[in-house]
């Protein structure tokens, strides 16, 4: 492997000060009223889920335990240059996980997360993937496992200006190549993380063997001799339509204004977590017949807080954020005419109860789809809900995608 680009080895490494600053913070929580008689997350999230994480994450959550624990793999950050690609002359940090694989001849894999999550979303498929003989797995179907933080999360830098999932993927494909020196090698992700998947597969499908995605972003032209939308694919974007019409509000401020949320969510740790819980309730596999107890099992308190600390202490929310105004400035989802994902593509969608089951037409229209799978369980965070059900799918995948 030729590597150009060196990556300095990184370890996760929070001050006593910034954890007494944040149990401090907490301390002062000022809660606020709620409609009488709502006892679920109609209104968004839940005052007394609220009031009982707040006081977990002050008394009991233990953030050096979470840092001990990731610190186990081995981290990297790698300063890459926009300007050698193309992209605005700024050098940008790149954290990323990078775990060898067993056996001679693993196959790398890049996992990238979405928001809100971070990259502990893969803390627990990480050392599966790559060493699947020692949880019961073949050796042959260990990989080279490489998780990136997305450019403005966690221990990756904040960028100058938003840079959207077409510019992220230039980095990605930087860090495989020219940092890590493979010449071809796979992907997979979910949220946004798969517009940055799709974009690697549209960008660089020469040097990707195989991609796998649990969301599909790329949007197809239905014009200019397009085959028209079936009438499954009608239901399927009116449904859709419908359920953004309840739930896009996030994604509405975010991709506008980011600046107006800013000021509470990177202040307030509890303004921080009130935004993100309400999004996990909503996109997880979370019973929603009994929010609380479903809430809490999909995501335990230690889960959901160490994703949350790290958005916290890095001060990364904004930076996150604001990836829903670069998203669309950018036009990444849109494909041209004719325009079509070649790369041979698995689609694993995870039941998120709220949300219609995609047609299998549709994807076709822009992905190359070589499997198609519809899961019985787990939600948007699949490998952080269902980590061996997630492992043992993207395993089966390539392996039937590439023998």
């Amino acid at each position: 492997m030729n590597r150009t680009i060196a990556a300095d080895p990184f370890t996760i490494s929070v001050s006593d000060a910034e954890i007494e600053d944040l149990k401090h913070r907490l301390a002062m929580t000022r809660f606020p009223n709620e409609p009488d008689g709502n006892e679920g997350w109609d209104y968004g999230t839940n005052l007394s889920y609220m009031e009982r994480l707040i006081e977990y994450w002050r008394d009991d959550y233990d953030w050096r335990a979470a840092e001990t624990r990731l610190n186990r793999f081995d981290h990297y950050r790698a300063t890459i240059s926009g300007d050698d690609l193309g992209l605005p002359d700024e050098d940008h940090q790149i954290h990323f996980i990078y775990e060898r694989g067993s056996g001679k001849t693993p196959r790398p894999l890049i996992l990238t997360h979405g928001w809100p999550s971070t990259f502990a979303e893969f803390e627990h498929v990480i050392e599966p993937l790559a060493h699947p003989e020692r949880f019961g797995g073949r050796e042959e179907d260990a990989f080279d496992v490489i998780v990136p933080s997305l450019l403005g999360f966690g221990f990756s830098s904040k960028p100058r200006q938003p840079l959207g999932p077409a510019a992220i993927a230039e980095l990605w494909h930087c860090l495989m190549t020219r940092v890590l020196g493979y010449d071809r090698y796979c992907a997979q992700a979910g949220d946004w993380g798969s517009y940055v998947t799709s974009r690697l597969a549209l960008q660089h499908g020469d040097q990707i063997d195989a991609i796998h995605l649990t969301m599909l972003p790329l949007r197809p032209s239905v014009s200019d001799g397009a085959a028209p939308v079936t009438a499954e694919e009608a239901e399927w974007i009116s449904n859709m339509r419908g359920w953004w019409a309840q739930e896009e509000g996030y994604r509405v401020i975010q991709g506008t204004k980011p600046m107006a949320l800013a000021f509470a969510v990177t202040d307030s740790p509890a303004g921080l977590a009130g935004w993100l819980a309400d999004k996990y309730y909503r996109l997880g596999d979370t019973e929603k017949s009994h929010p609380f107890q479903g809430m809490d099992a999909r995501f335990p308190f230690d889960t959901i807080l160490t994703q949350f600390s790290i958005y916290w202490f890095t001060g990364t929310i904004n930076s996150a954020n604001t990836l829903y105004k670069a998203g669309p400035m950018e036009r990444s989802d849109k494909l041209k005419p004719g325009q079509r994902v070649t790369v041979p593509t698995a689609y694993s969608e995870y039941p998120m109860d709220v949300l219609p089951k995609t047609p299998e037409s549709w994807g076709s229209r822009c992905y190359d789809v070589r499997r198609w799978r519809y899961m019985d369980k787990g939600g948007h965070f699949a490998a952080l809900e269902e980590p061996e059900l997630f492992t043992r799918d993207v395993q089966d995948a390539f392996r039937e995608i590439l023998g």
